[in-house]
């Protein structure tokens, strides 16, 4: 059984990082500042790390319902980074994960929000606060 459920948490994170949901999620901070700045539109950042089942959780269960998908694609642009391995700038303090930041092309952190959040409405609010911040 628990084979399955990781077996699914893979194929699903596979469906969403591959573009099947036609959501583009890069994973290099440079290159995805870059692409914000150019496009004028905040970057949606994930911190996680392997083996973390709330980071895949949110990845499979959060971030692929319609509504988040839907304004993730339309309004930012998505970085997932592993708090262990890739490289970003320090003023990203990652205590733990996942750890989402919504920044703007400048590099502004509007917010950071902590954890694992289930329900899709935590984050269209969040999204929100971003749009009032960027009039």
């Amino acid at each position: 059984m628990l084979i399955k459920k990781i077996s699914l948490a893979i194929l699903l994170y596979v469906s969403i990082a591959s573009g099947d949901s036609n959501l583009t999620i890069y994973s290099d901070y440079n290159k995805t500042l870059e692409i914000a700045q150019k496009e004028n539109k905040p970057i949606f950042i994930l911190f996680s790390k392997k083996k973390c089942q709330w980071c895949e959780k949110l990845k499979s269960k959060v971030l692929t319902t319609k509504k988040i998908e839907e304004q993730l694609k339309s309004d930012y642009i998505v970085l997932f980074l592993d708090k262990e391995s890739d490289s970003y700038p320090e003023k990203y303090k990652v205590q733990g994960v996942p750890d989402v930041f919504l920044v703007s092309p400048t590099e502004e952190i509007y917010t950071e929000i902590l954890g694992y959040h289930s329900k899709p409405k935590d984050y269209l609010k969040w999204f929100n606060y971003v749009r009032i911040e960027r009039e």
